[in-house]
């Protein structure tokens, strides 16, 4: 991963270990890869955003 994938990643409450990228609030967990083949800083962006939104989309579909 470069560092401005990784700086992108932990503006959103990612953290990069281990070839993982992980976000502990939201329990995603998965594998760097994901992140790597995004080689426009929006692109990276958008996708990071569409995961977001799904995960808290299916955390609250799954509470009710």
């Amino acid at each position: 991963m470069t560092d401005e994938q990784i700086a992108i990643l932990q503006a959103f409450g990612f953290c990069v270990e281990n070839g993982q990228v992980k976000h502990l609030k939201l329990g995603i967990v998965t594998d760097s890869e994901e992140f790597e083949r995004f080689s426009q800083a929006e692109e990276l962006r958008a996708h990071i955003k569409s995961l977001l939104r799904n995960q808290c989309q299916w955390k609250r579909g799954k509470e009710t």
